[in-house]
């Protein structure tokens, strides 16, 4: 078992110039003008609106109306939470083979929205609600509960007790495979923001209570992984109720990688080895993560691949 639990961790874009959810109930007259009482008293201070005669009163309510935002970065706001159980096995053989797999069952979550997305699955850089930070604790953009990794050595049976000279010649090689296998990140479905007026960072729609996940093969859910009935727009003013990620998955990854290599000796003190080796040898693409804006034309779909198809190096190196 492995576990952490950690608190006090930073994070960055906040926007304590927010408008307090209290207001939210002044609807369309949040956008009226009113007058500015900061007009013509920004001095050599270049305050926001100081030369009108009106503001917004979005902006007059908001904690702090002579900034348009006031973002606190490295803010120690953040905390996190992992389980996992990890399992290794092992074994060497008597005729040069190793073999080696491990396995990890895990949980990740925390409330870290200001956290880099990846490949896989972009993640909101900013909370919905600064007035409501547990409302971000859903699982962490990298969470992924299933991983499997593999590996295994074979020193090949050629020119095994055929001579010095022939085992020299074409024995003493190795070829070597690793392997991985991973469950997919969880999704993070944001709408167009329709609270800029009031300072969000983004906009989360409301859930229907559909599921998200599409009944259909693998080739048929690339042009469709998501399910648009399971989200409704959430209207302006309000917060919508869809966590910050959630545990429909974007596309595992599944990669081998194989290698052949000798080694062998040049003179006494110098020793080259030769390596051959091929980089997602099976050809197998890896996704990433759908679109997952709602309302986007191109919702739910998987349009670009994130990885390279198979590539084969050879190599030479020298060892002094």
């Amino acid at each position: 078992y492995i576990g952490s639990h950690g608190l006090h961790l930073v994070q960055d874009n906040e926007n304590y110039n927010q408008l307090n959810p209290a207001y939210y109930s002044l609807g369309s007259a949040l956008n009226q003008s009113v007058t500015n009482p900061m007009a013509g008293k920004g001095g050599s201070i270049n305050l926001l609106n100081a030369g009108t005669a009106t503001i917004a009163r979005s902006q007059l309510l908001s904690p702090y109306p002579e900034f348009s935002s006031v973002t606190i970065n490295s803010n120690p706001t953040g905390k996190a939470m992992y389980h996992a159980l990890y399992f290794k096995a092992q074994r060497r053989f008597s005729q040069g083979m190793t073999l080696l797999a491990s396995y990890t069952w895990s949980q990740a979550k925390d409330n870290l929205f200001g956290a880099t997305g990846n490949t896989f699955n972009s993640a909101p850089t900013g909370p919905q609600n600064v007035y409501d930070l547990n409302a971000e604790y859903a699982l962490s953009a990298s969470n992924a509960p299933h991983k499997l990794s593999l590996s295994g050595t074979y020193e090949l049976p050629f020119g095994k007790n055929k001579g010095k000279l022939m085992s020299a010649a074409i024995g003493g090689w190795s070829i070597n495979i690793t392997g991985m296998l991973q469950s997919g990140y969880p999704l993070s479905v944001t709408q167009p923001n329709n609270n800029s007026v009031i300072g969000t960072n983004h906009q989360r729609p409301n859930a229907t209570g559909l599921s998200p996940a599409v009944d259909a093969s693998f080739e048929k859910r690339i042009d469709g992984w998501l399910n648009p009935s399971a989200f409704a727009l959430a209207p302006q003013y309000t917060f919508g109720n869809l966590s910050r990620t959630f545990g429909m998955r974007g596309p595992g990854t599944a990669n081998f990688d194989l290698s052949v290599f000798k080694t062998f000796s040049v003179t006494e003190k110098i020793k080259a080895q030769f390596r051959a080796e091929s980089l997602n040898v099976t050809n197998t693409p890896q996704f990433n993560g759908p679109n997952t804006t709602f309302t986007s034309s191109s919702f739910g779909l998987i349009t670009s691949q994130a990885n390279y198809p198979r590539l084969i190096q050879i190599g030479l190196r020298i060892f002094l």
